[in-house]
């Protein structure tokens, strides 16, 4: 059987290096070859690329020149930085290319993602009631009319810029987060507010949710990750539940904003028998009809994060969906998952090189 290439995009070729290093040491089993690089190191004429090649003998990356590879795995995380930028461009460029097949090709961003499932039956009701932000006076009015509100970034990933705003009779309070650090600015007024909404939506498009009552008994705030995967016959399973939980008095429960991770089967023993039953199958509601759902809608996924809201009176929310999740909420409360892990992504590769039908599968553009 011929060896088939798998490339590892990157925005910086240090980035998940534990990770792609431990796919690519079980690569050879597979009989796939592992490669790395970035999307600037592609040169226009020659199409040749300026990467990094696994060399099995030595478990060591080594420089190397190759061609696009077969199949592409990509892990770039795009923000403001110069890199990110010029290299999104690329990215798209490689999706059409005819002769590489990306293992997934990711979600477009918040909004689209929100307008494509609002309406869509069994999904919608989980869906926060969201609108893009165009005007300081939506902000203005959601807060007279309906309470507390967050904004958050279209393109946003890991709680970051993510802003809860809240009225009193004496003030308006925003809180966000920079790191594990909690930041706080007050406005006197609707105007100063309004002033301040206008400058932040000229550096980039916020949405306008809700700031929905996501916190425990004890006042600490938390979700549901789900993760979920195709396996080696292309077909979608949940990994693994977790819970992120953030600490007392944050609005956010983002392992980056400070949040801790639990096992879902350790947190789940303070519900009730009914309470956990209802939960259960909410989410695999969820779970069965999501990925299939964003599959049609957009293009072929591998793998998608699920961050689901559980609120007080019971009530279920999807708050984020991430076709790039991270991994260390499982890892961290599960170690014996990382070797599946590891594996999935050369199994998936391995499905698709015996599978012609099911590469590159756009279903509507």
């Amino acid at each position: 059987m011929q060896k088939q290439t798998l490339g590892f995009l990157v925005i910086n070729k240090k980035h998940e290096n534990t990770y792609i290093t431990e796919i690519a040491k079980r690569s050879e089993y597979f009989n796939i070859e592992c490669v790395r690089f970035e999307p600037m190191s592609i040169d226009p004429a020659s199409l040749l690329i300026n990467g990094e090649k696994f060399d099995p003998p030595s478990q060591q990356w080594i420089s190397s020149s190759f061609p696009i590879p077969s199949f592409i795995y990509d892990r770039c995380f795009y923000n403001s930085h110069q890199a990110s930028k010029k290299g999104k461009p690329i990215v798209e460029w490689l999706k059409k290319n005819p002769t590489t097949t990306f293992l997934g090709f990711g979600l477009p961003d918040k909004w689209q993602v929100y307008t494509s499932l609002r309406g869509q039956q069994i999904i919608d009701s989980y869906l926060p009631q969201t609108e893009l932000l165009n005007d300081p006076i939506q902000v203005i009015k959601h807060l007279k009319v309906a309470g507390p509100c967050i904004l958050k970034p279209i393109n946003g990933s890991r709680g970051v810029g993510i802003i809860a705003i809240k009225q009193t009779s004496e003030n308006i309070t925003i809180t966000y987060h920079k790191g594990h650090d909690k930041k706080m600015k007050n406005f006197s007024t609707l105007k100063d507010l309004s002033k301040w909404c206008e400058k932040l939506i000229s550096q980039q498009a916020y949405l306008l949710q809700p700031l929905l009552p996501l916190t425990d008994a004890n006042n600490y705030p938390f979700d549901i990750r789900l993760f979920l995967q195709k396996n080696q016959t292309g077909e979608w399973n949940l990994i693994e539940k977790g819970i992120r939980k953030g600490y007392h008095g944050s609005f956010l429960s983002n392992l980056n904003s400070g949040g801790d991770p639990l096992s879902f089967a350790d947190w789940s023993q303070s519900l009730t028998y009914k309470q956990k039953y209802l939960l259960e199958d909410e989410l695999a509601t969820i779970i069965d009809y999501l990925p299939l759902l964003l599959e049609k809608q957009f293009k072929q996924l591998f793998e998608i994060g699920v961050d689901i809201g559980y609120a007080q009176d019971g009530s279920i929310w999807i708050l984020d969906i991430n076709s790039k999740p991270g991994r260390k909420t499982f890892t961290k409360t599960n170690p014996k998952l990382k070797e599946k892990l590891y594996n999935a992504p050369l199994k998936y590769c391995q499905f698709l090189s015996n599978d012609p039908t099911a590469k590159g599968v756009e279903i509507n553009d």
